[in-house]
């Protein structure tokens, strides 16, 4: 019972707006006063769980991905592709994911991606006669590509969390990425098989692809020294943040000459504001993961689960439907501080491979960020397309069960997830 008052309490402290970091606190703190002890450890705590050096990876990528995006990287991206692709049937609309899937592998920001890519891709759409619907729910699908190829924010505090190596949950992100890549290309291709009106776009000339490539060859440099590092052993995850962080200033404001010296003021001020923000909610939930512990809390679940004995598939299924549930209500980084500490040591009583349970985990993400009433990346588009909610919604809908496919493949096939490990690590 008292479980069940917890969560109520803080579901109730989350719907009243009340920012993240102060419903997990004071609900912690709130706990400790009842239970007679003193608040002697929340500095302490709090002030330890940032003392990680798994997580100066996000102010570093963070950094990356600011740097790269008022840079105009997206944008040559985007140009780039479309040179490429626009003779296909569908050609913009495969343009877009394929944009989207390599800005992702540069900014690891499924907002940054969406915002960046729909600014040039919104409007590119429509002027060539794709429905509004289908255009504003590709990009939001699109962006959370963001989160799950890597390099990627949430499997960084999942890592940081769980003591789950970052690099193999990186290089796990590579094939599932790509897989729901291509979900999304086929159903672009159907969907403009049906749409005869759909302008179509002659060839590009070699001449006009070559200009495109050097255009963009130095910013397509970033994601294979990243990933390859982290994959060959030659640093770690947090090292490869600092290499992407460096080789983004030399690309941006030495090579492409775009950015000046007095631009980095802004730039480190925004990536201040994201780094703060949540690393105050890190230190919060770790307190309120702790003081959830001391009274024993995720022990009675895993005794409640291990119970009603539903077995590792069984659990699995249930939770994917609890965090499609916290999907509809609580944003990315809310959902993995609250959920995690406390499914984790479920997980690991059913030997289930925390690797491949991160990338399941980040999936759902996924949805979280485009399911309605809360998903951070229709409010995105929306901003971008000054239309109707509900137009974003109707688009969304196949891309969300797309996403659903994606997920029931990885989840029947872990070797998906896990194969590349194997062979990095």
């Amino acid at each position: 019972m008292e479980i069940l008052i917890i969560f109520i309490i803080l579901f109730a402290l989350l719907f009243t707006g009340l920012p993240v970091f102060l419903s997990l606190g004071s609900l912690a703190a709130g706990i400790i006063l009842l239970s007679g002890q003193n608040l002697s450890s929340l500095a302490g705590t709090m002030y330890g769980s940032m003392d990680n050096f798994v997580l100066l990876a996000i102010p570093l990528f963070t950094l990356m991905a600011q740097i790269m995006a008022k840079g105009g990287v997206g944008d040559d991206l985007f140009d780039f592709v479309h040179v490429w692709l626009r003779h296909l049937p569908g050609g913009l609309a495969i343009t877009t994911v394929v944009a989207c899937s390599l800005f992702a592998a540069i900014c690891g920001s499924s907002t940054a991606t969406a915002l960046t890519i729909g600014t040039l891709a919104i409007p590119a759409m429509l002027r060539y006669q794709y429905d509004q619907p289908f255009t504003l729910g590709l990009l939001a699908a699109g962006g959370t590509l963001g989160i799950l190829i890597p390099p990627s924010g949430p499997m960084i505090i999942y890592g940081a969390i769980t003591d789950t190596s970052v690099g193999k949950l990186f290089i796990a992100g590579i094939l599932p990425g790509i897989v729901i890549s291509l979900l999304f290309i086929i159903y672009c291709w159907f969907h403009s098989q049906k749409l005869p009106e759909l302008a179509k776009e002659s060839s590009s000339t070699w001449a006009e692809k070559g200009a495109a490539l050097k255009r963009v060859a130095f910013s397509l440099i970033l994601p294979p020294v990243i990933i390859g590092g982290i994959y060959s052993g030659a640093f770690t995850p947090t090292e490869a943040a600092g290499i992407g962080a460096a080789m983004s200033f030399i690309i941006c404001f030495v090579v492409y000459r775009r950015l000046r010296l007095r631009d980095m003021i802004p730039i480190l001020k925004d990536t201040v504001k994201v780094t703060s923000m949540l690393l105050m909610i890190i230190g919060a939930a770790v307190y309120f993961g702790q003081v959830l512990t001391i009274n024993q809390i995720p022990q009675k679940i895993v005794q409640f689960a291990t119970s009603i004995a539903l077995g590792k598939w069984g659990f699995l299924i249930f939770i994917n439907f609890l965090l499609l549930f916290l999907g509809c209500f609580l944003e990315v980084v809310s959902i993995i501080l609250i959920s995690v500490p406390i499914l984790f040591p479920i997980i690991r009583v059913l030997e289930v491979d925390p690797v491949w349970f991160g990338i399941i985990f980040t999936v759902n993400m996924e949805l979280a960020l485009i399911t309605p009433p809360v998903g951070m990346n229709l409010y995105v588009i929306l901003g971008l397309a000054k239309t109707a909610m509900s137009e974003v919604i109707r688009g969304v809908w196949p891309f969300i069960i797309l996403l659903t496919v994606g997920l029931i493949i990885i989840i029947l096939f872990p070797p998906l997830s896990l194969w590349l490990t194997t062979k990095a690590f």
